[in-house]
């Protein structure tokens, strides 16, 4: 569940909020609030991998290492995206209002994280077999996958954006100094 949230989070903070920092840190609480949700579920044995997962000791080391890998390229997925917009505008628009829409993103996910929290915890129930592996539900590889190929995607966007920025930004350079002869003015 955390990755599928985690990807949804990050896209939303990705797509409003136009600071790449303050679009990576609109992610944080949301996540921890699923992460917390789908570990007390977990815990209780309303999942379907088995509580063990999450109170075993050493098996709880995967679980929080995996959560941990997901919260970060939820978080890169939301800076890399904000990047990518903020590019595309003037830098008078893209710093204008910069702490409305962090106030704007975090409203729309309080209130989405909320919704899903009560959804998921309304729809658990026991589960009488758990998974003996512990593998994640189907849409739990769904998240894995949409994250980690959006997060690939993304960081080759935004390396092929600073590269053309860069290259750009070295013609202006040459052309401002072939439009002044080359000369270095005398003293």
């Amino acid at each position: 569940m955390t990755p599928i949230a985690g990807f949804v989070i990050a896209i939303i903070a990705g797509w409003i909020v136009r600071d790449p920092r303050r679009a990576a840190a609109a992610v944080v609480v949301p996540y921890l609030a699923v992460a917390a949700a789908q570990s007390w579920i977990l815990a209780s044995g309303r999942g379907v991998s088995p509580p063990s997962t999450v109170t075993g000791w050493p098996g709880l080391i995967g679980y929080w290492v995996v959560q941990a890998v997901f919260l970060a390229l939820s978080i890169g997925i939301a800076a890399e995206l904000s990047t990518l917009r903020r590019r595309r505008m003037s830098p008078d628009d893209a710093s204008a209002a910069a702490g409305h829409h962090l106030t704007l993103a975090s409203g729309v996910l309080a209130a989405l994280t909320a919704v899903f929290l009560v959804a998921y915890l309304l729809d658990s129930a026991p589960v009488a077999h758990h998974a003996a592996d512990g593998t994640p539900p189907v849409q739990g590889f769904v998240g894995m996958l949409l994250c980690i190929v959006t997060f690939v995607a993304l960081s080759v966007m935004t390396f092929r954006g600073r590269r053309d920025a860069s290259t750009e930004l070295a013609a202006a350079d040459k052309a401002t100094a072939s439009v002044g002869g080359g000369q270095q003015p005398s003293s």
